[in-house]
């Protein structure tokens, strides 16, 4: 059995330990399959929780209770996040789908002829 930490970690297609300050109301997402680097702990951030995606749905846990402005910054740093993780994927096309579509729609409509 594992905890709910691990629970979202496992289960999640994509997911991030929160780190942070709820004073502060400084939040950084890391991978939670890494080690959380050092200078964070330098700057006083701390295990708040995890957020992640699961079967479309968000889940979270966190360790303690935060406030309402507390989770606006988290809910801004998880998207900072996600937008670092799916931009490689926006600017890069894995494949030349989009290419052969515009090479499609160049052709000529014979059925009309």
């Amino acid at each position: 059995m594992y905890d709910r930490y691990s629970q979202i970690v496992l289960d999640a297609q994509i997911a991030a330990a929160v780190l942070g300050d709820p004073i502060t109301r400084e939040f950084v997402l890391i991978d939670p399959s890494g080690p959380i680097p050092q200078s964070l702990h330098n700057r006083g951030l701390v295990f708040i929780g995890v957020t992640g995606i699961v079967n479309g749905l968000p889940r979270t846990a966190f360790a303690l209770e935060l406030d309402a402005s507390a989770l606006d910054a988290v809910a801004h740093a998880w998207v900072r996040y996600l937008a670092a993780r799916i931009m490689p994927y926006l600017q890069h096309p894995t494949d030349d789908t989009v290419q052969f579509l515009e090479r499609l729609y160049a052709l000529e409509d014979t059925r009309c002829k």
